[in-house]
């Protein structure tokens, strides 16, 4: 019997040593440019904060047993992988006589859904190789566990001056997915990469592009300025940050496109749902509620904590800086529809479409 235990050990023992490099060899073959494993350790710099990595989301972050792994980390550990977002494709599809409201890559198509698709391959091929049941793991993308600080904890990527997580290989224009697997860190330590050093140096490109100021220090975001914090929420808009806001339907991508990290030579992938780079203000707003829904299902501007007033406001801000006469009739509507939100954002565009 003994005897026995004692082989059943060494099996165990061999599986778990393995485990690592099964996972990060699946990783690769599903299709993830990166791939690694949070290091315990390093997320002891993150202690005593509660950084957002979505600024205006109001839904609550798993902070406290992320920041506790000398706990978690005796019978887990997590598994990080990124995708890339960027596609080469044009930013803008409008035309004469559909003027179009621009949406940022990381939400142009369902991305999220896609990393989650190649993490369940991960895991398939993770069973198959080491027998480790995929039942006893949890994946997790776009959740409330604070992604980011996993990322940088697994030493793929550092915090940059637009305090966004910069990778090795994708700059900041990525999506990331994980998983919590049943085995200790320590049988997949082998794997842990050192940190990734400082990325920006003496460059403030992002700093200085920032249409509104948001980025008040290197590393430092006021999420009460940052666009992107405005864009799911249906709060008004500032007469500074309507101006600033520009034709943006969804997301910002300002501090992104200036970053010299952003190589932009690995592309995202096909997705379960593809909006494209821009949708038309007259589609947008002509859209009942249900059918508007209907559009962004399964994609991120589909999320429970994206507000459907919101977008809208946004394609009627968007429509007062194209200042097309033929968005009028549609913008019209809204000026008497009886949500404050909107009749304040309608009149502020008709009032631009009508200096044309």
């Amino acid at each position: 019997m003994r005897r026995q235990q004692g082989r059943l050990r060494e099996v165990q023992l061999r599986e778990h040593l393995s485990l690592g490099a099964a996972a990060l060899t699946a990783a690769r073959a599903a299709g993830f440019p990166l791939a690694g494993f949070v290091d315990p350790a390093a997320l002891a710099a993150f202690r005593g904060t509660r950084r957002t990595d979505q600024p205006g989301a109001d839904r609550e972050l798993e902070w406290d047993w992320l920041l506790h792994p000398d706990g978690w980390s005796r019978t887990s550990s997590i598994l990080v992988c990124c995708l890339s977002t960027y596609r080469s494709e044009p930013d803008d599809l409008s035309g004469p006589d559909d003027p179009h409201a621009l949406i940022a890559p990381f939400a142009r198509r369902n991305l999220y859904g896609a990393a989650v698709d190649r993490m369940r391959r991960v895991l398939r091929s993770v069973e198959e190789t080491t027998g480790l049941p995929r039942g006893g793991c949890r994946i997790f993308c776009n959740s409330r566990i604070p992604e980011k600080p996993l990322l940088v904890a697994s030493g793929l990527a550092a915090y940059g001056s637009n305090s966004l997580a910069l990778s090795r290989d994708l700059g900041s224009e990525l999506v990331i997915a994980g998983a919590i697997l049943p085995v200790p860190s320590d049988d997949v330590e082998g794997h842990f990469l050192p940190p990734m050093a400082e990325p920006c140096g003496t460059c403030r490109r992002c700093v200085r592009a920032c249409p509104v100021g948001a980025i008040v220090e290197p590393g430092v975001v006021d999420a009460r300025r940052c666009l992107q914090a405005f864009a799911a929420t249906a709060i008004p808009l500032d007469e500074d940050l309507r101006e600033a806001w520009g034709t943006r339907l969804y997301g910002c991508q300002t501090c992104q496109s200036v970053c010299p990290r952003n190589r932009r030579d690995v592309e995202a992938p096909l997705a379960p749902v593809e909006l494209g780079p821009s949708l038309s203000i007259r589609r947008v707003l002509a859209l009942d509620q249900p059918s508007l829904k209907a559009l962004f299902r399964k994609t991120p501007m589909g999320l429970s904590w994206v507000s459907p007033i919101a977008l809208r406001r946004n394609a009627l801000v968007a429509a007062g800086h194209r200042a097309n006469p033929v968005l009028r009739p549609v913008v019209q509507e809204y000026a008497t529809c009886g949500i404050d939100l909107l009749q304040d954002a309608a009149r502020w565009a008709l009032a631009r479409i009508r200096r044309i």
